[in-house]
């Protein structure tokens, strides 16, 4: 008889073994270019609201101050106290604060850092995160005959030309500007409710917050949420830059944008870095200025300033200096004021959407970004002294 030939059983079971480990490493394989391309994927969307966030607040930081006086911009106030509200929290400007600065910082003055328990679902709080004011002016306004805002005086008569047959009203509670001088309400980003308007002239400045715009009038009504038309304040008035009631030198207004950075952890699922334009809500009827998420599952916002001397003789922080020098400084305390503040160092901490779940248990995957802005309308102190100016009068 003719032998069949074929394989033995020990060859198929050899074989089939053989066949099994390959496809096992090559599954294996393929299970973990799929957790590092999820992993890859979950850090760098994590790394895209890092950097989005951190593009908004270096370029409302590089603008801080521009077109500010260096003191800051007077608020109205009684005696040494004010009662300016901050935008992204419940609480007031400081009450020493009687010029609102080009940078008003708020250490732990937001809301407190959230995160979620990966396993659980369960709500982890974390540290106080900061907030941080930034004022700086808008250089840009122009009407369609291609004048600025403040390129003349809102009053200026002949022989000076144009003639500007503008109008301040003597408490501060509205401001007509003259046709040949500015056609309101302007062609970019036009004057509205919500905005901040700057008078300046060489009596000091104000700040009062535009309630409503009818025609080349603009309205500063009481009870705007920012609380700057406290028109009936002692000082820091538009009325106290008149030389005598009602009567005012040459008086240049400007529109100022507030922006406001802070955490908002309300839903813990989603923190969000918010960037804040001026006052939200505002009127109930039809509000201006909505809050503006920018980066989401933010967990963490800090800031701290480089200040020309930067000292804690009150041991406020625990230490006689800070710990990290000038340089890490938290806030001023007096006798610094922000207006010593030379560069501000962000920090801003993000987490992944999803969890990771390649681990042994569900993860979620963290990073940060961090940077330093110098602040060049600011501080002109010269911190750089040498022999001969040590000793100089």
């Amino acid at each position: 008889m003719k032998l069949q030939k074929g394989f033995s059983l020990i060859e198929l079971m050899v074989s089939m073994g053989i066949v099994v480990t390959v496809v096992a490493i090559a599954t294996g394989t393929l299970m973990q270019a799929e957790h590092a391309t999820t992993a890859v994927a979950y850090m760098a969307n994590t790394q895209e609201n890092l950097r989005a966030g951190m593009h908004f607040m270096v370029r409302d930081l590089l603008q801080a101050g521009e077109g500010i006086p260096q003191g800051g911009v007077s608020v109205p106030y009684t005696g040494a106290t004010s009662a300016i509200n901050r935008p992204g929290t419940a609480g007031i400007f400081l009450n020493t604060y009687t010029t609102l600065p080009a940078i008003t910082p708020g250490w732990k003055a937001g809301q407190l850092a959230t995160s979620l328990n990966p396993s659980t679902g369960a709500t982890l709080t974390g540290v106080q995160t900061d907030i941080i004011n930034i004022i700086y002016a808008d250089n840009i306004l122009q009407d369609t005959a291609g004048h600025y805002l403040y390129s003349y005086p809102v009053i200026q008569a002949a022989p000076s030309a144009p003639v500007c047959a503008g109008t301040i009203n003597a408490s501060g509670a509205s401001v007509t500007l003259a046709p040949a001088c500015f056609i309101m309400p302007g062609v970019t980003n036009p004057i509205t409710t919500g905005n901040l308007i700057m008078f300046h002239n060489q009596n000091g400045t104000a700040l009062e917050y535009v309630t409503s715009v009818a025609g080349p009038t603009i309205n500063f009504g009481a009870g705007d949420p920012a609380g700057l038309n406290q028109t009936g304040n002692a000082f820091g008035t538009v009325a106290n830059l008149a030389t005598s009631p009602g009567v005012f030198p040459p008086t240049v207004v400007t529109r100022v944008w507030m922006v406001t950075y802070y955490i908002d952890a309300t839903n813990v699922q989603d923190p969000q870095l918010i960037r804040q334009v001026n006052y939200p809500n505002y009127p109930a009827g039809a509000p201006v200025n909505p809050p503006t998420a920018i980066a989401d599952d933010i967990e963490n916002l800090a800031f701290s300033y480089a200040i020309t001397s930067s000292t804690d003789p009150a041991g406020t922080y625990g230490v006689s200096n800070f710990t990290n020098g000038s340089g890490n400084a938290p806030q001023p305390i007096l006798p610094d004021t922000p207006a010593q503040i030379r560069a501000v160092n962000v920090f801003v901490a993000g987490r992944s959407e999803q969890t990771y779940t390649a681990l042994s248990t569900p993860q979620y995957l963290r990073n940060n970004l961090s940077t330093q802005v110098s602040i060049r309308s600011l501080e002109f102190r010269d911190a750089f002294t040498t022999a001969a100016s040590s000793v100089a009068p």
